[in-house]
Parts: structure tokens; C-alpha cells; sequence
């Protein structure tokens, strides 16, 4: 089994070696519906053309945490029982990143692919990964202690399907600057646990990119 994993991936990068690729990396932000703030990153991928009117993509993107900005609170309890008073209050605040892995078909209208100016447009699918981290306010650890439900990191994995659009100029010999920006609506989620933070949960996303691609041949 091991084997025959080896020889599809050498089958499949001889294959790209042989082949027109077009790498590309720039700034991504995404724009959570419902959410005050907008995520920033960064993207990094790859482009492999049919033809000079379609092609196939896949792409990374990277957005760094945004907190939430509602201001939550919790309970601590003493270690001790004789400690006075039992409990206390303790403010936290949840913070929340993005990944996002998604692949799909472009087709370019104008100028095509690899030459001059030209809009491209079509859809994708994506695996989004999103990890939660809770951030508590100061409290005395050495009499009081959080409850063991209180969630200090969780994750979410969700699948969507999307739409992008943009627009790319080509410059022989050069590369090509790209900006495209696409909406994609979670059609699965799964959460690690049942303390996640729905208020900063949302399934429909949009994001904005704009880049610079490399062709090689």
C-alpha cells in the first residue's frame, strides 16, 4: 500500500514537471458575516491550465486570530474548601484564527491565462480549520482553580462550497498580479466541543485576495 502511495506521487509530480505551473502567494482577507472585524493573512498556491481559457487551482490561506468583543465570565473554585469566599468571578475573552484549504476550476474570459488582461471566475470546494483559544482574566491560581468544562483551546472543522471572481493583468516574462474575491457557505461543521463560542461562528464568508503569480513552462 505504502508503494503504490510513493508511485502515485512520484507519477504525480513528474507529471507537473512536465507541465505549464503558475505559482502564486499574496494577502488574503476574510470578512466573517456578522463579525465587526475582518481576519488578514496570507495565501500561497498553485495554478495548472487546461488550456489558455481553464484551468485548475488550489490554494492555502492563512488568517491570523481575531477576539471576540464580547467580554464573557466564569467561576473559579477554591482548592481548598475552607477558602473564603468558595468562589469568584473571573472575566475571559475567546479569540479565533482561520485555515483555509480550497481547490477549484477557473475560467478566464478576455485575455487568457498566461497572457495580457483578463477576468476569471468559477467555484471551489474547501476544508476550513479554525482554532479557538480563551484568554482568562487574573485570578489567584494558588487557591482557586477553573472548572475542568472550561474550555481553554478548541477547533472546528467545517467543509463549504464557494463562488470567486477576479480580474489578472500578465506581464511577458514577468508574472502576473492577480485580485479575485469569492463567498463560500459552510455546509458542515464540526466542533471539538460543546463550549465553542457560536457567537463567533458564522457559515457564509467572503473573501478578498490579491497576489502575484509566476508561470513556469
Amino acid at each position: 500500500m505504502k508503494k503504490s502511495i510513493i508511485v502515485a506521487i512520484l507519477t504525480l509530480f513528474s507529471g507537473l514537471s512536465l507541465a505549464q505551473f503558475g505559482a502564486a502567494g499574496g494577502i488574503s482577507v476574510l470578512k466573517a458575516f456578522g463579525m465587526p472585524k475582518p481576519y488578514v493573512g496570507l495565501h500561497f498556491g498553485g495554478e495548472i491550465p487546461r488550456d489558455d481559457q481553464v484551468s485548475l487551482y488550489g490554494r492555502i490561506s492563512l488568517y491570523g486570530k481575531q477576539e471576540d468583543p464580547l467580554i464573557n465570565y466564569t467561576n473559579v473554585n477554591a482548592i481548598n474548601p475552607l477558602t473564603f469566599p468558595s468562589t469568584q468571578n473571573v472575566t475571559y475573552q475567546n479569540a479565533m484564527n482561520y485555515t483555509i484549504i480550497e481547490g477549484g476550476t477557473r475560467y478566464y474570459i478576455g485575455d487568457g491565462y498566461d497572457s495580457g488582461f483578463g477576468a476569471y471566475g468559477g467555484g471551489n470546494v474547501s476544508a476550513l480549520f479554525n482554532t479557538i483559544k480563551r484568554t482568562y482574566g487574573d485570578y489567584d491560581q494558588s487557591k482557586y482553580q477553573l472548572n475542568t468544562t472550561e474550555m481553554a483551546k478548541g477547533s472546528i472543522f467545517n467543509v463549504g462550497f464557494g463562488l470567486v471572481g477576479g480580474v489578472k493583468n500578465t506581464f511577458a516574462g514577468i508574472g502576473t498580479l492577480y485580485f479575485d474575491a469569492g463567498f463560500s457557505y459552510l455546509i458542515l461543521s464540526i466542533p471539538s466541543s460543546n463550549s465553542i463560542p457560536t457567537n463567533m461562528y458564522t457559515p457564509l464568508l467572503f473573501t478578498f485576495n490579491f497576489g502575484f503569480r509566476k508561470e513556469f513552462y
